[in-house]
């Protein structure tokens, strides 16, 4: 899924609601800035390879947030069912 259609997606924007959804199983693709912090997207990788969903982190925080329509960079974007 391209950037674009986040405009209009279902969606969590963060690593920390991003996470908890995860673990809810809402979550059918997580976005990961490849320019974030480690620590703070480790949870999300870790989570993504136990459940089986895909993760895409070919994109930067600021494309992230800017896809999302915030103000803010975006660590993580979870694509929700």
């Amino acid at each position: 899924m391209s950037l674009e259609a986040l405009h209009k997606a279902r969606k969590t924007v963060g690593a920390k609601q991003t996470l908890k959804a995860m673990k809810r199983n809402e979550v059918t693709l997580v976005y990961v800035a490849k320019d974030s912090d480690a620590r703070v997207i480790c949870p999300l990788t870790d989570c993504a390879a136990e459940t089986g969903i895909p993760l895409n982190s070919e994109y930067t925080m600021e494309e992230l947030g800017a896809a999302c329509r915030i103000k803010v960079k975006a660590a993580a974007v979870g694509l929700l069912d």
